[in-house]
């Protein structure tokens, strides 16, 4: 999930917040901002990356080697 809240999307953000919680207590996981995604692809070895949004709170991560 990638964090992007645009202002007057409170109620986006309250359920980005839920499934920031949700993935903290059942999958030990976290969201990540665009940022975090980038530095992980990168510092991982993918010369690119490209984040499309395709509903609600999913997003399509393509990498590139």
């Amino acid at each position: 999930m990638v964090v992007k809240v645009h202002e007057g999307e409170n109620d986006l953000l309250e359920t980005q917040l839920f499934f920031d919680m949700l993935l903290m207590t059942l999958l030990e996981g976290r969201e990540r901002s665009e940022e975090d995604w980038a530095k992980l692809f990168l510092d991982a070895g993918f010369s690119d990356y490209k984040i499309t949004p395709i509903l609600g709170l999913r997003s399509l991560i393509e990498v590139y080697p």
